[in-house]
């Protein structure tokens, strides 16, 4: 049967409001694989690689072949594990439906890439982008885990290879760097700055006081009659450059802690994920300011998460050279600095990248140099975490005194590099930081920020695009959470509960970012807590977008036990173009029917439904051509259920549609659920009489028990 309504829309998201949770009859998700390596926070984990003379990982070491030194003193090997990556990983493909019951893979790789936009120029991040675009084409396998995370903020985008590859290149084809350096002759280098700034380096400012001259951007005070540069006085002009100094240090300083701050939080995101997790900090570097904590935040982040950060240099072959206030720089930007400072400055140039060096070494990262192909080079470090090992110790030095503690890796075999973080630092009675109110907590950060999910409380989520295509397109996410494993009980007659959700939609094309966050509480009467067991609770969440591609990430955690799930999912919203219909309302729940009207369908996020149960598929037709012996729209309808090999099940024969009051094209087809069990299509033909053309929409689904 078909019933023509009038806005359609509006009734539903007004429906969703007063509906009652929503069946859920997928299967229970499978327990994940048991990890081999054990668990203790105490327990210092290193990541080590062991490489051969061809630069290729070494596997089949054993526990007695490594030597762990911490401050020089060998430590007893609490825990020992290696790991070996298959070439390829099976990919589950994309479904209506995204779920977080799926088991993973017990190995896997994960890959971070940090795009530093906050110290990349516009010219460096052409260059960055084809060589991630060619890292993500031809340098990662199967199963790989990619996700690439913005410094300056922003969306972070996330795939699985091989089927979001084309996701993940079009997601960095738009990125951007967003640092505007001063090339004028005036300009005062990162490392320059701190040191003129925080006094550490008093002849530094003699260095840039005699460019500033040559460029005569502050004048001599006394000229005499001897060699200018040899009495070259120009101390009234010191107070200018201490003043620029200041301006530029303060600028660096914020945008390396943009920088640490993000990778930071990005091993946060990791700390719970089984594998190898490798960070590419894609960046032209950042000063080292003993004094900013975000450096040491770093280092335990990394620890914590055991992951490696690699800085890969994007500045290209010519590093420094020909930029003003450094040797080679044209007559545009300021004449050459003096010959007796060149060779100085050239070393010392390296001090404004010597911050991002410093991540990657203490954290058992590599450095990729100006001077190499970053693709070539993004791909070697793929290449060598195919194999590697994990050593747990528990350090002899109990001391909880938040000290720097260096480490050494060592394999009783001749001709093998080992790669392993430099140190780490201890743990610290009261060093954790008081929350801040105005932050998520960290933990809910951690889970919204990680590219793969948490199964703690079992999730499905589907995306339906409602109403007409326009700059904001209503968009209505549904989820259902499975709580019959959280132990909540009767009490006084009634089952109360409390559920924290999160919702993050990251904006591909846009680059934005769209949140609700929302306090979920039940309160269900003891003899209709057995339905609610069976079919879960809804999590519904409407946004208004306007079209592209879109990552949802939603969260929920039982503010009683703690327990959290998360679950991602990719959808778009179509551009105005052409026939198209709204995601259909597939069902088997409706609200319940008034004297003139039939039975609403219910937005629900499950696809699998009882045998022989009443089933609901409603939508709107947009972008129908006029006809003009009709004066409106002349569209038909047909649909076919059926089973994957094509054998036909049940079909409604094409029907016109009749254009309601507001000339909106819309149906609801009610059916009956096949009685034998298995997986079936819903098949939709809808026919643009006028304009000729045709729209078809297959949802598949299952019926179970």
């Amino acid at each position: 049967m078909t019933m023509p309504r009038s806005s359609f829309v509006r009734r539903c998201l007004s429906l969703l409001l007063a509906s009652a949770a929503a069946t859920a009859q997928a299967q229970a998700p499978q327990p994940s694989p048991d990890v081999v390596f054990p668990a203790d926070v105490e327990q210092v984990t290193v990541d080590v690689l062991v490489l051969d003379k061809q630069g290729k990982p070494v596997q089949g070491l054993r526990r007695e072949d490594f030597t762990v030194k911490e401050d020089g003193r060998p430590q007893t090997i609490a825990a020992f594990e290696a790991v070996a990556v298959p070439e390829s990983a099976p990919t589950p493909t994309r479904t209506r439906v995204s779920t977080n019951a799926i088991p993973r893979p017990a190995v896997e790789r994960t890959f971070v890439i940090v795009w530093d936009d906050a110290n990349l120029t516009q010219f460096s991040a052409e260059r960055a982008r084809r060589a991630v675009s060619e890292f993500i084409r031809e340098g990662l396998h199967d199963g790989d885990e990619v996700m690439v995370a913005p410094t300056v903020g922003g969306a972070w985008w996330t795939g699985r290879l091989p089927k979001d590859r084309d996701s993940l290149l079009a997601y960095v084809g738009r990125l951007q760097g967003l640092y505007r350096p001063d090339n004028s002759a005036a300009r005062i280098w990162d490392h320059e700055a701190m040191a003129i700034w925080t006094g550490r380096d008093p002849q530094m400012l003699s260095y840039v006081a005699r460019r500033w001259f040559e460029n005569n951007l502050i004048p001599e005070s006394f000229p005499t009659e001897d060699d200018v540069r040899g009495s070259l006085d120009v101390s009234p002009g010191l107070a200018q450059i201490r003043a620029a100094a200041g301006q530029v240090y303060r600028a660096a300083v914020g945008r390396l802690r943009l920088t640490l701050d993000t990778v930071s939080r990005v091993a946060d995101a990791l700390a719970a994920i089984r594998g190898r997790k490798n960070l590419l900090m894609v960046s032209e570097g950042f000063i080292m300011d003993s004094s900013q904590p975000e450096f040491r935040e770093v280092v335990r982040a990394a620890r914590r998460a055991n992951a490696a950060v690699h800085y890969l240099d994007a500045r290209g072959a010519e590093g420094a050279l020909g930029q003003a206030g450094m040797p080679g720089g044209s007559a545009e930007y300021g004449r050459d600095v003096e010959e007796r400072d060149a060779t100085t400055l050239l070393a010392l140039a390296q001090q404004s990248i010597e911050g991002a060096r410093s991540v990657a070494l203490d954290t058992g990262g590599s450095i990729v140099p100006s001077t190499s192909g970053l693709a070539k080079e993004m791909a070697r470090i793929a290449d060598e975490s195919r194999a590697y090992y994990l050593i747990g110790f528990n350090s002899a030095n109990t001391r909880r005194d938040g000290g720097y503690r260096k480490l050494a890796v060592e394999v009783a075999r001749p001709d093998l590099e080992v790669r392993a973080r430099r140190g780490y630092y201890a743990p610290k009675d009261g060093e954790q930081r008081k929350p801040d109110p105005d932050q998520l907590d960290p933990k809910v950060r951690a889970g919204l920020d990680a590219p793969v999910t948490a199964d703690g409380v079992p999730l499905r989520l589907v995306s339906y695009v409602l109403g007409a295509p326009s700059d904001k397109t209503p968009v209505l996410l549904v989820a259902e959470a499975e709580v019959g494993g959280l132990g909540f009980a009767p009490k006084g007659g009634k089952v109360a509960a409390a559920f924290e959700t999160y919702v993050v939609v990251h904006g591909r094309d846009s680059g934005k970012i769209y949140k609700q966050e929302k306090l979920l509480e039940l309160d269900v009467p003891e003899a209709y807590w057995p339905q609610v067991l069976q079919t879960g609770i809804a999590v519904r969440r409407d946004f208004e977008l306007p079209p592209g591609a879109y990552q949802a990430r939603l969260l929920v955690r039982d503010k009683a036990s703690g327990r959290l799930g998360t679950v991602m999912h990719e959808f778009e919203v179509p551009a105005a173009k052409g026939l198209r219909t709204s995601t259909p309302i597939f069902t088997d729940t409706f609200q319940a029917a008034t004297p003139n009207d039939l039975p609403r369908p219910v937005p629900v996020a499950h696809r699998t439904f009882r045998p022989g149960a009443r089933l609901g598929w409603a939508y709107e037709v947009f972008g129908a051509q006029p006809d003009p012996a009709a004066g409106g729209p002349k569209v038909s309808a047909s649909y076919v259920v059926r089973k994957p090999d094509g054998t036909v099940v049940s079909n409604g024969p094409s029907r016109p549609l009749k254009p309601s009051g507001l000339s909106q094209l819309s149906q609801v087809v009610v059916f009956a659920a096949p009685q034998q069990a298995g997986d079936y299509e819903f098949a939709l033909e809808v026919r643009d009489e006028a304009g000729g053309v045709a729209a078809q929409v297959v949802e598949p689904f299952t019926v179970g028990p």
